[in-house]
């Protein structure tokens, strides 16, 4: 069994005021590991709250360790679930959301992510994704025609490819991390899951001291003043979490 050592998380919309469609699940244990998620609701529709909620509602009812088919069920599952809420409330037909999850347990780290929120874990003193970008941007890096930096200041960063909505066809990754492929630091793992409006501003210098990095709560409280000193140009989310493998 895994140890819970830390955890920390927030989410705010991009002004205070309006409302805000990210949605997050702190943490959960299940069975002998933990899960955690951020849903970020696509802007520009109604319904983007209705349909990042209802993720994460669903993950809170997940109370079995998840394989690679308990992933692809659920996805595809969530899926079906807006599809049955838009016969009778037509916000859910076009209502979409990302979402990046993952569980973590003494097998390792299973991560479902769909969207363009991003995974980090923690490798000595930086963080390295897990989750790739399903984003128009992502693509062009992809075919090699840039790299992230030049097209960081450039439009189109976050046009989605792929989102969770009824009507949209299902695309998703499913990563899987064996524990002995796991960068332990002391027998420890520090995992990170931001929405897009949070990793904007931590791609920008993507460094803190590694006694900020290495704690769950002191990471959540600089990253947001972060955001909060730039000005957030979009709703911001995070949740990390710190595991201990030592019996």
């Amino acid at each position: 069994m895994i140890k819970l050592l830390g955890s920390s998380s927030f989410t705010y919309s991009k002004n205070g005021i309006d409302e805000n469609q990210d949605c997050i699940l702190p943490f959960k244990r299940v069975n002998d590991g933990f899960m955690i998620a951020v849903a970020d609701g696509v802007g520009g529709y109604e319904g983007g709250l209705d349909a990042s909620s209802l993720a994460v509602s669903q993950l809170e009812k997940v109370y079995f360790s998840f394989n690679r088919s308990d992933v692809d069920n659920f996805f595809h599952n969530l899926k079906g679930r807006l599809k049955e809420l838009s016969k009778n409330n037509p916000i859910f037909f076009s209502a979409a959301t990302t979402l990046t999850f993952c569980y973590i347990d003494k097998k390792g780290l299973m991560v479902g992510h769909c969207g363009d929120s991003r995974l980090y874990i923690k490798a000595e003193n930086k963080l390295v994704q897990i989750t790739k970008d399903q984003t128009q941007h992502q693509i062009l890096i992809d075919k090699g025609l840039y790299t992230s930096r030049q097209l960081r200041n450039l439009m189109g960063g976050n046009v989605l490819t792929s989102a969770i909505s009824a009507k949209l066809d299902l695309e998703y990754q499913v990563i899987e991390i064996p524990t002995e492929n796991l960068p332990l630091q002391n027998g420890s793992l520090n995992i990170f899951i931001m929405s897009d409006g949070a990793h904007y501003y931590w791609e920008e210098r993507p460094r803190f001291s590694e006694k900020t990095m290495d704690n769950p709560a002191k990471f959540a409280a600089s990253l947001q003043k972060r955001i909060e000193t730039k000005g957030p140009h979009d709703d911001f989310s995070l949740v990390c979490l710190k595991v201990s493998y030592k019996q």
